[in-house]
């Protein structure tokens, strides 16, 4: 309700549904509120006789019955639609459609994921690089059982599956994509999508966050190779719930899960 505190889940929540607004149901949604705090408990109705459109008419008409859902509305319209209006920078330009070839990026970004996961080991460590004296090898042979050298992980490889990296990469601010292509979804599964996207975004930048934990476990004081290993195995079950929220996130814009990636990337 409007006057609350508002959590950042609920204000990522409420520009994910801006997003999807065009200027005339900003502006509306406003006047809907307005003119809802203006009336008593009793009144029949309210409206607004801005946009004509099906769609428009059905979500601007409230009865009384939901003057609560009206009301936050008009609270998240007023928090981040107002700006939208007064600049020359509507939120339906913002939320033009995807591009087949932008949705295709999910797609093939899902595929690094799962290529990621499915090689993980080979991606996350580095075997062989080190050049080392007699006296070193054979330490390594008594401590880590190993013979030709050592083995170094690379928690950060990680990063560059997931878009955190480089700004080519297929992930790069998917979340961006994904919230422009919630007009793609059936409306009866809005809600359900919107929340797969948050928690997508907060998986993805979790798992981002551990891998560069990891890659430090080695370095900070009381660390070593076992906290390395430690955080890089928290990175992969982060990973792993990333995979999933993404799939989802395919599922619900009705795009095919492309054929797993092969060679070496």
């Amino acid at each position: 309700q409007i006057g609350q505190t508002t959590s950042p889940r609920n204000t990522f929540r409420a520009k994910i549904k801006l997003s999807t607004m065009t200027r005339t149901e900003v502006t509306s949604s406003i006047v809907l509120g307005l003119c809802l705090l203006a009336s008593s408990p009793n009144t029949i109705h309210c409206w607004s006789n801005v946009g004509s459109s099906p769609h428009h008419r059905q979500t601007t008409q409230l009865m009384a019955s939901s003057r609560r859902d009206a009301l936050q509305r008009f609270g998240s319209a007023i928090v981040g639609g107002t700006a939208a209006i007064l600049i020359n920078a509507p939120p339906s330009e913002a939320a033009a459609n995807p591009s087949p070839s932008e949705l295709k990026k999910l797609q093939l970004g899902y595929g690094r994921v799962q290529y990621l996961l499915s090689n993980w080991d080979a991606i996350t460590s580095t075997c062989g690089t080190k050049i080392m004296s007699d006296a070193e090898r054979k330490q390594v042979v008594r401590t880590e059982g190993g013979g030709g050298g050592t083995c170094d992980k690379t928690p950060l490889r990680v990063q560059e599956f997931l878009g955190y990296k480089s700004t080519e990469d297929p992930l790069y601010r998917a979340d961006k994509l994904m919230v422009r292509a919630a007009q793609l979804v059936d409306p009866d599964s809005l809600e359900d999508y919107l929340d797969i996207v948050e928690k997508y975004r907060e998986k993805a930048d979790q798992t981002a966050m551990m891998a560069f934990t990891s890659s430090w476990g080695e370095a900070n004081p009381n660390g070593g190779k076992e906290v390395v290993d430690d955080y890089l195995e928290r990175t992969k079950v982060d990973a792993e719930e990333t995979e999933k929220l993404l799939k989802s996130v395919l599922g619900f814009l009705n795009l095919d899960i492309l054929p797993p990636l092969t060679g070496k990337l």
